[in-house]
Protein backbone atom coordinates (compact mmCIF):
# COMPACT_ATOMS: atom_id res chain seq x y z
CA UNK A 1 0.00 0.00 0.00
CA UNK A 2 2.76 2.41 0.96
CA UNK A 3 4.49 1.68 -2.52
CA UNK A 4 1.12 3.52 -3.71
CA UNK A 5 2.63 6.69 -2.21
CA UNK A 6 6.35 6.77 -3.17
CA UNK A 7 6.70 7.81 -6.86
CA UNK A 8 3.46 11.09 -6.54
CA UNK A 9 5.35 12.02 -3.23
CA UNK A 10 8.67 11.59 -4.97
CA UNK A 11 7.63 13.57 -8.43
CA UNK A 12 5.62 16.64 -5.62
CA UNK A 13 9.00 16.87 -4.00
CA UNK A 14 11.32 17.02 -7.75
CA UNK A 15 8.91 19.95 -8.83
CA UNK A 16 8.57 21.72 -5.75
CA UNK A 17 12.41 22.12 -5.83
CA UNK A 18 12.90 22.78 -9.98
CA UNK A 19 9.70 25.62 -9.92
CA UNK A 20 12.10 28.16 -8.67
CA UNK A 21 14.52 27.23 -11.46
CA UNK A 22 11.93 28.05 -14.17
CA UNK A 23 11.97 31.97 -13.97
CA UNK A 24 10.89 34.43 -11.56
CA UNK A 25 7.81 34.19 -12.13
CA UNK A 26 7.68 31.31 -10.86
CA UNK A 27 5.38 32.47 -7.65
CA UNK A 28 3.51 30.87 -5.14
CA UNK A 29 0.52 29.60 -7.39
CA UNK A 30 2.39 28.30 -10.11
CA UNK A 31 4.67 25.92 -7.55
CA UNK A 32 1.20 24.99 -6.29
CA UNK A 33 -0.24 23.76 -9.78
CA UNK A 34 3.56 22.36 -10.57
CA UNK A 35 3.40 19.92 -7.77
CA UNK A 36 -0.58 19.33 -8.55
CA UNK A 37 0.84 18.18 -11.78
CA UNK A 38 3.49 16.13 -9.95
CA UNK A 39 1.09 14.11 -8.19
CA UNK A 40 -1.01 13.51 -11.29
CA UNK A 41 1.80 12.05 -13.17
CA UNK A 42 2.74 9.78 -10.41
CA UNK A 43 -0.29 8.58 -9.95
CA UNK A 44 -0.65 7.67 -13.80
CA UNK A 45 2.96 5.74 -13.62
CA UNK A 46 1.60 3.99 -10.43
CA UNK A 47 -1.53 2.69 -13.08
CA UNK A 48 1.28 1.35 -14.81
CA UNK A 49 3.46 -0.18 -12.70
CA UNK A 50 1.44 -1.83 -10.33
CA UNK A 51 -1.84 -2.61 -12.07
CA UNK A 52 -4.49 -3.83 -9.98
CA UNK A 53 -5.40 -7.45 -10.02
CA UNK A 54 -8.81 -8.38 -10.58
CA UNK A 55 -10.64 -9.85 -7.14
CA UNK A 56 -12.63 -12.33 -8.93
CA UNK A 57 -12.68 -16.01 -8.71
CA UNK A 58 -13.41 -17.86 -11.79
CA UNK A 59 -11.21 -15.76 -14.53
CA UNK A 60 -10.56 -18.84 -15.85
CA UNK A 61 -13.81 -19.57 -17.76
Amino acid sequence: MIKLFILPVVLMVVAYFTAPLLGPEAEGTATFFLVAIGAGIGVLLNQFIFPKKSKTKNDNK
